[in-house]
């Protein structure tokens, strides 16, 4: 058997995990949902003249992303 045939027949990393891929996927649309949520509340409260509590929201969104790149695996591990 030709190593191309045997990389067709063989099955791709996405079909063996299943449902993990999708489960990831939507993992890290939360987490960027949330930090995107938070930017705009942060913009709001800044231009609606409460400055403090817009930089304290605006302080969220690294902090969000980076809580999401430390739960959510970029890869899963072989």
């Amino acid at each position: 058997m030709s190593p191309l045939t045997q990389e067709i027949s063989q099955p791709t990393k996405r079909t063996v995990q299943g449902g993990r891929t999708s489960i990831l996927t939507r993992a890290r649309a939360l987490i960027l949902f949330a930090a995107a949520i938070s930017f705009v509340l942060s913009v709001s409260l800044w231009f609606a003249g409460n400055h403090d509590e817009g930089l304290f929201v605006g302080i969220w969104v690294p902090s969000i992303i980076s809580l999401g790149a430390f739960l959510v695996p970029r890869r899963a591990a072989s």
